[in-house]
């Protein structure tokens, strides 16, 4: 078996996971936000580097490059998306489709497009998808000639009820490239609200629209570059993006859309990995990079989905997998409010560059990671396994001038301030968010913790005394935890189709299994007829379907994932029925649809091809004596009470078996474990390391 490879670039760092056999390589390298192709390959080159690789002889004989990324993330953070125009229903030019009037100004489009780039045609689809009115040929192409005369680079299509019959849609489009064909300096590409998503809601579809052309060009532009430079250097198969629906596909069969928060997809897919190969049933996954932390809940084995996820501040409607994200990271800005006299941490970042003050790039800020430096937690001389070297002295500087002077204390009293915020704000929000899709917090002192990230090791007992978890894992590869995720997925395609069609009437299950079945199998066979376009037969592919549903009256929709299957009698549909309420429930407690009419509205169909994945193992038991690992020691700030000399240990050298006990620090190449008193930390068989309170 030859090489895999799997990079997230994130905020602050871009992280490689590289595989060969049994033998790992991590790797860790500075993003290049102006960029991003840069980072990617310059994470390449120094994993080939670590296995003793020229690039060219290591790509030769990688089976598979899997990538998550920042970019549709930064696009938007950045406002450097495509400048769009936009063509709707004539009548609908302010409103976009909200139900409740408002102004172009409220309802929250201003960052992808503006007023006067947005046009009506006259034109009608009825509410079963009925032509009530025939486009204009000449009023379009009038529309589209302003739009590109003012210079849109891409024009977005969102006419109403186009979901049940986008008709109308295509034929825009057809006018459109007919005029303005491929060839010609100002053709402008054509985004139809109909092929990005065929879900119901026009409001949420022209916004999912404009998202997805918003940072279509700017990932065409990296994502090509980059699979460029890899056939380049010898990489003969297709570079694969990681979706946020748990999957990876080729480049050249993703939408934009789908790549955003890829990353923390990942992360959460391998916590999820990690959880199923424990046997626990619940887990917290959280991620603390640079720039933000993510939170993701496991309940029952299960992650969640959300049916509406906020993209750079608009609602959409494409499910991605549910993730909570909080603007606190290393990179995290520490500020005094000047009136209060108030400490506070974040969500502004130092992101990559300039980045903390300690990385001496120019920044001027106070972040987290320069606390953690003040109080001893990070060696500044062995960041990145000493890779990178950080300025103490600057970080004390901005500690001193902009937390501790303000505050009336001292440099490390400072320090611990900061530190102590950013643990109790973390705390908040994940026992916030736990409570929230638990229903309540009983289960809280007993759910295992993961803790991963590149800060992730280095907060996670703080924040956990606070919510009084106890049980902490671990990775080895905890640094670059998005990439072990990407490493453990399939390549994936979803079809899907629209129809609203009653399940359940109130009395009865319907008995149309015919049309169901007709509709699955049509999915299918267009699902077989793409992967064997993509290399794989079809008995080497798993076939599973996923069923959108509400309850008649109600807007909310909630969504159950099914073995493949034919409906064959009325028990069947009985059987996804009651699914769906279980789940309906456990989504919405006080909504109450016991009782009501079911209705489908999306009847969904994922194809899975296997790659090759990273597979753990076992290591043989080194008895729990730690002394070998054993650096030296360091005075550590711990709290008010000033430093005491601590135990610090090499990560590398612990074993399995190994036991370490707080206060203690465990240096691992890309990150810190900070062990406070009362907790202890064992590698297990497979090289994880728990923390458990003791």
């Amino acid at each position: 078996m030859g090489f895999t490879i799997d990079i997230d670039t994130g905020g602050t760092f871009t992280d490689g996971f590289f595989v060969k056999e049994n033998e790992v390589k991590t790797v860790k390298v500075p993003t290049t936000p102006h960029d991003l192709t840069v980072c990617f390959f310059e994470c390449i080159k120094e994993g080939a580097q670590q296995f003793g690789f020229d690039v060219h002889k290591m790509l030769l004989d990688t089976k598979i490059i899997r990538y998550s990324n920042t970019i549709g993330t930064n696009t938007i953070i950045q406002r450097t998306g495509a400048k769009l125009g936009l063509i709707v229903t004539s009548g609908h030019e302010e409103s976009l489709y909200r139900e409740k009037k408002v102004s172009f100004e409220e309802n929250g489009v201003g960052t992808f497009i503006s007023k006067e780039m947005v046009l009506g045609v006259e034109e009608g689809i009825d509410g079963k998808g009925q032509i009530v009115k025939p486009l204009n040929p000449d009023e379009v192409l009038q529309k589209a000639q302003y739009l590109i005369d003012h210079g849109a680079r891409a024009v977005v299509v969102s006419l109403k009820n186009s979901w049940l019959n986008p008709i109308h849609e295509k034929e825009v489009k057809k006018i459109i490239k007919k005029e303005y064909q491929n060839f010609y300096l100002g053709s402008a590409s054509v985004f139809l609200a109909s092929e990005v998503i065929d879900r119901p809601k026009d409001a949420l579809r022209t916004n999912s629209a404009l998202v997805n052309a918003y940072i279509h060009s700017m990932l065409v532009r990296y994502l090509y570059k980059a699979e460029e430079d890899l056939r380049k250097n010898y990489f003969d198969k297709p570079l694969m993006i990681v979706h946020s629906n748990g999957g990876v596909a080729r480049v050249a069969k993703t939408k934009a859309i789908n790549t955003y928060n890829s990353g923390p997809a990942a992360g959460l897919m391998g916590a999820t990995f990690m959880g199923k190969f424990y046997g626990y049933q619940s887990l917290i996954s959280t991620d603390m990079g640079g720039t933000s932390f993510d939170i993701g809940i496991i309940l029952n084995g299960q992650y969640s989905f959300n049916m509406a996820p906020i993209i750079g501040g608009l609602p959409t409607n494409l499910p991605m997998i549910e993730i909570d994200t909080l603007g606190m990271g290393g990179g995290s800005i520490a500020k005094v409010d000047p009136k209060k006299k108030e400490l506070r941490v974040g969500p502004e970042s130092a992101g990559a560059k300039p980045g903390p003050a300690a990385f001496d790039l120019g920044g001027r800020e106070a972040t987290v990671t320069d606390a953690d430096i003040i109080l001893g937690f990070i060696d500044p001389n062995y960041f990145l396994g000493g890779r990178m070297k950080l300025n103490k002295k600057r970080a004390s500087e901005v500690i001193q001038n902009r937390v501790g002077s303000p505050l009336g204390k001292s440099l490390e009293q400072a320090g611990f301030e900061i530190k102590t915020c950013a643990d109790q704000i973390i705390a908040k929000e994940i026992e916030r968010i736990f409570i929230a899709k638990a229903r309540g917090k009983e289960m809280l002192k007993d759910i295992v913790l993961m803790a991963y990230g590149g800060a992730g090791p280095t907060h996670c007992c703080g924040f956990s005394d606070l919510i009084g978890i106890k049980k902490i894992l671990t990775s080895p590869f905890s640094p670059v935890f998005s990439a072990f995720g990407s490493s453990i997925m399939n390549v994936l395609h979803l079809y899907s189709e629209t129809k609203p069609t009653s399940l359940f009437d109130g009395k009865d299950y319907t008995n149309e299994f015919s049309s169901l079945n007709d509709r699955i199998e049509h999915l299918r066979t267009i699902a077989h007829r793409d992967m064997r376009g993509e290399g794989f037969s079809p008995e080497k592919t798993e076939i599973y379907l996923e069923f959108i549903m509400r309850c008649e009256g109600k807007e909310e929709e909630a969504k159950i994932k099914l073995p493949y299957l034919l409906f064959k009698n009325k028990a069947d549909l009985e059987k996804i029925c009651r699914e769906f309420v279980k789940e309906y429930h456990r989504l919405y407690p006080i909504v109450d649809c016991s009782g009501k009419p079911i209705i489908l509205i999306t009847l969904g169909l994922g194809v899975l091809a296997p790659t090759p994945h990273f597979q753990i193992s076992e290591f043989p038991f080194q008895g729990e004596n730690s002394d070998k690992a054993l650096k030296g020691e360091r005075e550590i700030f711990w709290d008010g009470n000033g430093f005491k000399k601590t135990k610090i240990y090499d990560c590398e050298k612990l074993g399995v078996g190994n036991k370490v006990l707080g206060p203690a620090i465990i240096e691992a190449k890309d990150t810190t474990y900070v062990l406070p008193a009362g907790w202890e930390f064992v590698v297990d068989l497979y090289k994880n390391g728990v923390i458990q309170r003791v």
